[in-house]
């Protein structure tokens, strides 16, 4: 069912035994600098996974340059020992440069993707890639669970102190637990991915589906402006909903019930405030 908004101006009316919810969200702010670190598994089982990390980087750039051109990606391995790295790749770079960089980086054989990622960007050449205003985005990628001694919990601690001034996200791309046996050793689900996931409010990307890179490219919210909001509560009075913007009423909107999602006719603008008032039955 689908009910739109483009209905003549008026305010949330009184009905008995009803209470009034209001849901909001902000719009993120644009983004102006952007550093995207790479932490990939380059064991021998994730060799065929390259061109799927490649294509989704390529598509990930996609989305980010509708927004900014100010960005650069580096790739490493999640082997402290034998910490590769290439990059940085930037706006100049072509789609064959992020296709082939997973293949550059040496083969490993430790899967420490949260120690990796501390050790680089600790590194002299770490801090090089970093840039000091820029929002950070950090995807781990690999078949298998992170293996050092660092908890999640730890490693998101790190995260939050380091890029306390800038915007930040992870993303893990790993074998998730879907309640069936693992084929190999137990330690192939990525437990430690998901409970970082858990800890930034998402889902993990399930590296064994036969294509995730739309997935991946979909999976960054610093790059995707929403233009709809999912109702708190499931039962809405719908002639009831009123929509906000910047605390001004606007009409261009519809109901989808299916989804229990108000969606807007339009993309808010950067740090817009949406408020949709509606009220639901005690």
């Amino acid at each position: 069912m689908v009910s739109t908004g483009c209905t003549a101006d008026y305010q949330i009316s009184d009905v008995s035994e009803t209470r009034v919810v209001v849901d909001s969200f902000i719009q993120s702010q644009q983004i102006e600098e952007l550093d995207v670190l790479v932490a990939l598994d380059t064991s021998g089982s994730m060799s065929d996974n390259f061109e799927d990390v490649g294509n989704g980087m390529d598509m990930l750039r996609i989305d980010i340059e509708t927004l900014t051109l100010d960005y650069q990606f580096g790739y490493i391995t999640m082997d402290p020992t034998n910490l590769g790295y290439t990059g940085p790749y930037d706006s100049s770079s072509s789609a064959i440069d992020l296709l082939m960089a997973p293949s550059l980086l040496p083969n490993t054989h430790y899967e420490e993707g949260f120690a990796a990622a501390y050790t680089f960007l600790n590194s002299e050449e770490g801090l090089d890639f970093l840039r000091p205003e820029a929002d950070f985005l950090l995807f781990l990628i690999s078949d298998e669970d992170e293996q050092s001694s660092i908890t999640a919990a730890l490693f998101r601690e790190w995260l939050m102190n380091t890029f306390q001034d800038v915007k930040h996200d992870a993303v893990c791309v790993v074998n998730p637990d879907d309640g069936s046996e693992p084929a190999g050793w137990q330690n192939e689900i990525g437990y430690k991915y998901i409970e970082l996931s858990d800890l930034y409010g998402k889902d993990v990307i399930d590296i064994k589906e036969e294509d995730w890179s739309v997935w991946l490219s979909e999976s960054s919210y610093l790059t995707q402006q929403k233009d709809y909001i999912t109702l708190s509560d499931s039962h809405p009075l719908i002639e009831t909903i009123i929509v906000y913007v910047n605390q001004e009423v606007i009409y261009e909107w519809e109901y989808i019930s299916e989804s229990n999602t108000v969606q807007l006719g339009f993309i808010p603008d950067y740090g817009a405030l949406i408020e949709v008032g509606y009220q639901v039955e005690v």
